[in-house]
């Protein structure tokens, strides 16, 4: 198996064994002709309600977008 399929296969596994949840959901990658990649991502514990990610402008000469996520913190007690 390559780097890439290996460190696929480690992120699922992860992913699994943490109960994590993904929450970017389009594309952040935007190169020329290129096809759209979807490379940025944010793992959390499932967050109730859910985060809010916006999806801006690259900054600068970047080809990635701007991502701002916005969550509220879990109150802990005791």
């Amino acid at each position: 198996m390559d780097n890439a399929g290996s460190w696929s296969k480690e992120m699922l596994q992860l992913t699994m064994v943490n109960a994590l949840d993904q929450w970017v959901k389009e594309s952040t990658r935007y190169r020329g002709e290129e096809e759209l990649s979807l490379l940025d991502l944010v793992f959390t514990k499932k967050l109730q309600p859910p985060p809010s990610i916006q999806y801006l402008s690259p900054m600068g000469r970047s080809d990635h977008v701007t991502l701002v996520l916005e969550m509220q913190e879990e109150d802990v007690t005791m």
